[in-house]
């Protein structure tokens, strides 16, 4: 198993790198600019080494109230898409800052899971996609919170079914998730009998 993990990681180009809110998020609930640092120097390594790189990054909603100065997190929808409106803006800024020490440049792709389920706009967006790729731009994709409200008000993976639904975009991808949750468990990770899942060999649906 260990081999073939290895070998599939090794001929793997096409990279989805999605990143959790709470991995973005400082103690406070606004963003870690040093995290967004972090990664975009990881990310930039990457790149130079060949891959191609996508980021689904969860944070508008943290850098929203950072720049708005609350201090807590609205608890109803419409401000919750208003903050994020406003930290979307941020955050593709402060990742732009980073990627652009390294020479790179980032691109804003706000997306739904609609827009994959068309046939019509998934091809638009995988077009597009690719000719950034092409480019040597790295996409940074979010949920359109203004439309979607799905990250929002999930309890568990914000994110998560957009970035795997942006992995398929691609021939043999490689989906990284990048967050606090220490991996993929049988069932609810705060049920103290859930167990890690080491390996996935099947998919059934």
């Amino acid at each position: 198993m260990a081999n073939a993990r290895q070998t599939y990681l090794a001929n793997t180009t096409s990279m989805v790198i999605k990143v959790g809110s709470r991995v973005l998020s400082d103690e406070d609930g606004r963003l870690d600019h040093a995290q967004v640092s972090n990664i975009s120097d990881q990310v930039a390594r990457l790149v130079a080494n060949g891959r191609r790189v996508v980021l689904v990054s969860s944070g508008a909603v943290a850098a929203g109230m950072g720049k708005l100065g609350l201090q807590r997190r609205p608890t109803d929808v419409a401000h919750l898409q208003a903050v994020a409106a406003v930290g979307q803006a941020h955050l593709i800024q402060a990742y732009e800052r980073c990627f652009a020490r390294n020479g790179l440049h980032a691109a804003q792709v706000l997306l739904t899971a609609d827009d994959l389920d068309d046939r019509s706009r998934y091809l638009n967006v995988r077009n597009t996609l690719l000719a950034l790729l092409e480019m040597g731009v790295v996409p940074v994709i979010n949920e359109n919170d203004t439309v979607a409200v799905d990250e929002l008000i999930a309890t568990f993976g914000d994110n998560d079914r957009l970035a795997a639904m942006v992995a398929g975009l691609f021939a043999r991808p490689l989906l990284v998730i990048l967050s606090d949750v220490a991996g993929l468990y049988d069932r609810d990770p705060s049920d103290p009998h859930a167990r890690i899942i080491q390996a996935v060999d099947q998919i059934d649906a």
